[in-house]
Order: structure tokens, then sequence, then C-alpha cells
């Protein structure tokens, strides 16, 4: 009963500071279009399709489950410069928490251009743009409260609280922008990247009546990969993003074998990352074809109230079409 007490307290403090965040992945990488528009169509192939699910604190009963999807192309290849990429994309991220209580809901539609900096699009500059809309819903029956708990259990008959008598609904559009350069050299590729979201501070009246301003979300990443030969690379990449007083920030790399590297049928990736001051993460991954799979599992550094609670996630993407001598040469984290 403890347990079960304690697990409703961390998650009614989870649910007002929840307030000021945006879902998060520890597979950033797999769900490209949530933390940087200008990712859209940075890629090697012609469309991408991905699917990015994060079960979070399931071993200690507490429900908080994000769900990333995501479809991108390019387009006007034809009549756009040699080694320059127009994109649209659609997203959509759809977030359970505070023990399933909260629905967030956000879909977003996507543009972008990759503007070659040289002749043989070795350095690209992108610029992207997205609108978003977001969908909130707070079950306050889903919900237990310190003033419900009679010693022995939560006697939902009792009074709770309703967040400032809100009607726990929410609805609004918004806009997000990004920035993303590449280079590619012969053994080496990097990239770096930055982006803003909520740029137009949207009013949300999930928790109060009178609604808060959401605020911006500021996102910095960047990676790249050393390319040892034709069978084998490591691949690095790094992640920091700040929304009002709350901050994430993930880093980590990964070893890559290339099975059959005459045709890329087989690609092998074991790695770590690090959540800053939260978890150490295992990664595997594989590349069949135009398929690549991702599994990790957050493990905390530390523990809270005496628990250990942990993470995995899994994600899937599938690129179609074939490169070409003009596509850029794109990480995978």
């Amino acid at each position: 009963m403890r347990k079960c007490f304690i697990i409703t307290m961390v998650a009614c403090c989870i649910c007002v500071i929840a307030k000021a965040q945006d879902p998060t992945f520890s597979q950033y990488y797999a769900s490209p279009l949530s933390y940087n528009p200008a990712n859209t169509g940075f890629f090697d192939g012609d469309m991408r399709v991905g699917l990015n699910e994060r079960q979070q604190w399931w071993n200690v009963g507490y429900n908080y489950n994000s769900t990333s999807v995501f479809i991108d192309t390019k387009l006007m290849k034809d009549r756009i410069d040699e080694y320059d990429v127009f994109s649209i994309g659609l997203s959509g991220v759809f977030e359970r928490s505070v023990a399933g209580a909260l629905h967030s809901n956000y879909l977003s539609f996507s543009t972008a251009y990759h503007k070659s900096l040289d002749y043989q699009g070795a350095q690209t500059l992108g610029l992207g743009v997205q609108f978003n809309y977001t969908d909130k819903y707070l079950d306050y029956s889903q919900l237990s409260f310190a003033s419900q708990f009679n010693g022995k259990g939560f006697d939902l008959s009792m009074p709770g609280s309703t967040f400032g008598n809100a009607g726990g609904k929410s609805q609004y559009f918004d806009l997000n922008a990004g920035l993303l350069y590449a280079a590619h050299f012969d053994k080496a590729n990097f990239y770096a990247g930055a982006s803003l979201y909520h740029i137009t501070k949207p009013n949300e009246t999930v928790y109060y009546a009178d609604g808060a301003i959401v605020p911006m979300r500021m996102v910095l990443h960047g990676g790249g990969e050393f390319i040892f030969n034709d069978v084998s690379s490591v691949l690095f990449s790094g992640y920091y993003n700040q929304q009002a007083d709350a901050t994430d920030a993930i880093y980590g790399a990964a070893y890559g074998l290339k099975l059959y590297p005459n045709n890329e049928i087989l690609g092998l990736y074991v790695g770590l990352w690090q959540r800053l001051h939260n978890s150490f993460i295992p990664y595997i991954g594989a590349d069949y074809r135009k398929i690549s799979i991702g599994l990790d599992y957050g493990i905390p550094s530390s523990t809270s109230f005496g628990f250990s609670p942990q993470t995995f996630e899994v994600s899937v993407i599938y690129k179609l079409g074939s490169n070409s001598s003009k596509a850029p040469i794109c990480p995978r984290f």
C-alpha cells in the first residue's frame, strides 16, 4: 500500500511538472520531426515512415506511454537545383501520462528545404517550418489525491482536486521552426541543428480556467559518424532540450557493423546513451534492407523513494526509394 501511495503522489507531482514539458524520447533520432522540423527530408531515399513507442516507469505500475509516428517525402526533384532537397512531412505524438489520466495528442505538418552550399552537395543548410495542432484532455476520475487517502487506501468518493476548476480540455494551433547544417567528408559525416517550438506561445486551459501560456521549447542537437572502413564505423549524437525550467540532455555513441558491405543488406549497432543526471540507456539496432529497428532500455542512475523506475523504447523506420548520386549522405542517429 505504501508503494501505491508513493507512486500516486509522484504521479500527481509529475502532473504539475508536465504542464511545462513536451513529450521526449530516448531514441529522439527515431522521432525526427518531433524535435526539429528541419529534419523533414533529411534521410537517404525518397520516402520515410517511422514509429517509436516509449513505455516509461512500467516496472513500478506507473502508466506513462508515448507514441510517435511520422511520414516524410521528397518532392520536385527535377525542378530544383542538384543536391537540393525539398520535402514535406506529417507527424503525430500521442502521450498518456499521470496514471493514464492525461491524454496529449500532437498532430503536425512540416516542410523543409535543404540547400546545397557547394557543387558536390558535401555541405547543406536546411530550414524547416512546422504547423502543429494540440489536443489535451485530463480525466480527473482516473486520479487519486492525498485528500482521498483514508489510511488504508484511496476513497474516490471523497473530494479530490480539479487543479483550479478548469475544464480539463485544451485545443490550440502552434508554430515551430528549425535549422540543420550537415557536412560530409570521405571518412566522416557531421551535422548540427537548432529549433524552437511554441513560437506563437499558445494558451493552454487544461489545468486553469484562465489558461497558462505554453513556454517556448529550445532544442540543440548534433552528431556524426567516423568511418573506419567499408565494414565498421562509430556513430555519435547528442540532444539538449529546454522548456521553461525543465531541461533534458542525452548523449551517446554506437558501433556499427555491416555484415554485407557490398549490398548493405544487414547492419548491426550496439551503443550506450546517457540521459544526464537520470539514466543510462543501452541500445541495440539493426538495418535489414530498407528497414531499421532499434531497442533501448533506460536504467536509472539513481533511485527515488527507494524505487528504480525503468523505461524501454522500440522504433521501426522504413525507407522507400533507392539512394542516388544526388542524395545527401545522412546519419542514422
